[in-house]
């Protein structure tokens, strides 16, 4: 089903032209949530080492968190 969120909405929730939102229902209330897409961190990380880079990211998260 496709259904258009007006400019007005679109902006108070930050979602640009074409988001894809998935709708909660809470109390009564719907709430929007934006489906966030994987595209544009497609190709990012090519021919780098991921797992290096999260286990070293890790790291730094340790040492903030120890403080």
């Amino acid at each position: 089903m496709r259904l258009t969120i007006s400019e007005s909405l679109r902006d108070r929730y930050g979602f640009p032209p074409g988001t894809k939102v998935l709708w909660l229902e809470r109390d009564g209330d719907l709430i929007p949530k934006p489906l966030l897409s994987v595209e544009p961190l497609r190709g990012r990380y090519k021919g780098e080492e991921l797992t290096a880079m999260l286990v070293e990211e890790r790291a730094r998260d340790r040492t903030h968190e120890d403080g």
